[in-house]
């Protein structure tokens, strides 16, 4: 079901799709706390650019985002906005990042970017927030065993 915006002079809805991978296809997320972290700056970053996350979810190495109502912004600026405010928060946050991946960024130069219409939203979004976990499955780490708790909390 289509649940558009009103706008001042525009009326309509937008979801992108945006996945962004450590530097050298790191693990980062195996820790927890980086993990959470990264959710958190992505939450501030959407906040400040007044657009909505509807979901961020995460591999042991990289990350899927689902953006609402981005009109105002191109999909580069997005990219950089998201993965720049997070990177420099992570770095300073977790110095061992920056000695593992890199000194001067956290997240590869590129990203996959998907734009997606009314009549499969909800299709990326149940991708996005439920099939990630394929990439934690059989995998005895921390952050696995916590989220599965989280999963049940969050999609019932």
């Amino acid at each position: 079901m289509c649940r558009y915006t009103s706008y001042s002079h525009t009326y309509g809805e937008s979801y992108l799709h945006l996945q962004f991978t450590p530097k050298r296809r790191r693990k980062a997320f195996l820790d927890a706390k980086v993990l959470q972290e990264t959710r958190n700056q992505f939450t501030k970053k959407s906040e400040e650019l007044g657009i909505t996350l509807v979901a961020a979810e995460f591999g042991p190495d990289h990350c899927h985002t689902f953006l609402k109502n981005w009109k105002n912004y191109s999909i580069p600026q997005l990219a950089q906005f998201l993965k720049g405010y997070s990177s420099h928060a992570l770095r300073s946050q977790f110095p061992h990042l920056r000695l593992a991946v890199d000194k001067d960024s956290f997240w590869t130069d590129g990203y996959f970017h998907e734009t997606v219409g009314s009549v499969t939203a909800q299709a990326r979004e149940f991708y996005i927030k439920r099939c990630q976990t394929k990439h934690w499955q059989g995998i005895d780490y921390p952050v696995w065993n916590k989220d599965q708790k989280q999963l049940t909390k969050w999609f019932n």
